[in-house]
């Protein structure tokens, strides 16, 4: 049982960020309608998230939200190390470093390689999950049928020092501590540790996807995906696996019927030993608060009416269209104010 009732779960789906009290497994949309969420990083009252449409969003108490309008291509996770904040540039096959304003600071390759060619021959890393420790930066190479890799750069010269080629396949997110060098194992449905290539511990609910890993001081929060179609990623069911952080057991399985993908997850009000050692409390997230009526109402079908879980038309139509009108809204807008410059030094 988890004993902790001041501790809340931030979690990304393509759709929604949904906030969710571990302990009555009740959980709400905290925002809805910008995009395809999925990166979550935090520091000094600023919220930072990243969409794989290209763009980052910003989010400070007393401040209009703003956003990046350039250089991103299906950014994946962020962490906010020092003033910078670090973007797995999937698309570029590249880390991008911002400042803490969203100025653009540069591009920081690490192969030949220039992109991410998911839909051809598969050749990119998709560099997903970014992490620090300590000087080092360690980004996770996700790798498509090849095996996943953990890249690890100087800090903060973002050389690189070392890629280790792991036991796991389709790998997101790592965290440094007692138990390894842990990543998610996402095509095998459990948790690896990169250094002795063990599965420290894999779902009995199989076939299952891992992405999405939070730690507290006494739990490891695992986001629980279902093997989908990318098409249907929007729609299907989600959920957290929470673990004892000594054993490795299974305390609770909490199940978010129709939210679907996890993509990341963020701990509130409680340290995250897999981010930048910055808490998130409550009220840091009152800005963030808007959601899309028609992306809640169509969530709300689909959490009593289990058929509804799939891409179906019209519904998934009109919920895309929701999705991408806000998108584009909150890009012309950002246009029409122009306030952020194309790069930090220009």
């Amino acid at each position: 049982m988890i004993t902790k009732p001041a501790m809340h779960l931030l979690i990304s789906t393509p759709l929604h960020l949904l906030l969710l009290d571990p302990v009555s497994e009740q959980y709400s949309i905290l925002r809805s309608g910008d995009g395809y969420y999925f990166g979550i990083t935090f520091k000094e009252g600023t919220v930072v998230l990243t969409h794989t449409g290209g763009y980052l969003q910003y989010f400070r108490s007393h401040a209009k939200p703003w956003m990046t309008i350039s250089n991103l291509v299906q950014p994946h996770q962020v962490e906010w190390v020092d003033g910078n904040v670090l973007v797995a540039n999937t698309g570029r096959n590249c880390l991008s470093v911002f400042d803490s304003d969203g100025l653009f600071c540069k591009d920081v390759y690490l192969n030949s390689i220039r992109w991410d060619d998911k839909d051809k021959n598969r050749e990119g890393n998709h560099f997903n999950s970014i992490h620090r420790d300590g000087d080092r930066i360690y980004l996770v190479a996700h790798n498509y049928k090849r095996p996943s890799e953990v890249w690890t750069l100087s800090w903060p010269n973002l050389e690189v020092l070392e890629q280790k080629i792991t036991g796991a396949g389709w790998a997101h997110n790592i965290w440094i501590g007692e138990h390894g060098m842990v990543i998610c194992d996402s095509k095998n449905g459990g948790l690896h540790e990169v250094l002795s290539g063990k599965t420290i511990w894999k779902s009995e609910d199989q076939p299952v996807m891992t992405r999405g890993l939070a730690v507290s001081s006494d739990y490891i929060f695992v986001g629980r995906s279902l093997y989908n179609e990318r098409k249907d990623r929007y729609w299907k069911d989600g959920g957290v696996w929470v673990l004892d952080r000594k054993t490795l057991q299974v305390v609770k399985t909490i199940h978010l019927p129709g939210a679907g993908d996890v993509q990341e997850i963020r701990l509130v009000s409680s340290a995250d030993a897999c981010h930048n050692g910055q808490t998130i409390n409550l009220q840091d997230l009152a800005p963030l608060q808007r959601n899309s009526l028609v992306i809640e109402w169509a969530y709300r079908l689909r959490k009593v009416y289990p058929a509804l879980r799939r891409n179906s038309f019209p519904m998934s139509q009109i919920v895309r269209t929701a999705q991408m009108t806000g998108r584009i809204r909150n890009f012309l807008h950002q246009m029409v104010q122009n306030k952020q410059p194309e790069t930090k030094n220009s």
